[in-house]
């Protein structure tokens, strides 16, 4: 659902319009104080900034720019990887910024969609572990080892597609380097 705007269009079209009138025609000192704004920050630069050398004057400004490129293309590239197979188990999920959304899990035989069961057998485990079961094949398809009681499928699923991200960033960056 699209949000609705305050403004249309025209209406903020109308006051831009207005604004600008209402600047140049009333009697305000406006000019003064930009070209007063304008003076002290050309005696600072004299000052200060001048005795250094123009690419040095000049990184400051570049690199931001370069980050914020690199951290899009970093972004892109993640935002593509949207499915893989752990624990024997297809798994499909979306971006929402930098998190995992919408995980999902499917046998990887017949495509259907797996559900999960926790629970342990009387005898006590050290390790617990988490089945996923497909309807479809009336089978276990894949496990995944709990350690941690606190933490559920998804979680686990999570943390392991952020630990292949990461080994894959670390890996280009050996090879680049």
């Amino acid at each position: 659902m699209r949000k609705k705007s305050f403004l249309s269009y025209e209406a903020k079209l109308i006051i831009a319009i207005v604004a600008i009138l209402l600047l140049v025609f009333l009697p305000i000192p406006l000019l003064d104080n930009v070209l007063g704004f304008k003076n002290s920050l050309v005696l600072f630069y004299e000052e200060n900034l001048a005795h250094y050398p123009i690419w040095l004057q000049v990184v400051p400004f570049v690199l931001p720019i370069i980050l914020m490129v690199a951290i899009k293309l970093i972004r892109k590239n993640r935002s593509k990887y949207v499915e893989d197979n752990f624990y024997n188990i297809n798994w499909t999920w979306t971006w929402h910024k930098n998190d995992i959304a919408n995980l999902e899990c499917f046998c990887p035989t017949c495509g259907e969609s797996l559900y999960y069961d926790d629970t342990t057998s009387k005898f006590t485990l050290e390790v617990s572990k988490i089945d996923f079961i497909c309807d479809k094949c009336q089978k276990v398809m894949g496990s995944i080892a709990n350690e941690n009681n606190k933490l559920n499928s998804s979680q686990l699923v999570k943390k392991e597609i952020q630990r292949l991200i990461y080994r894959k960033l670390a890996e280009d960056k050996n090879l680049t380097n």
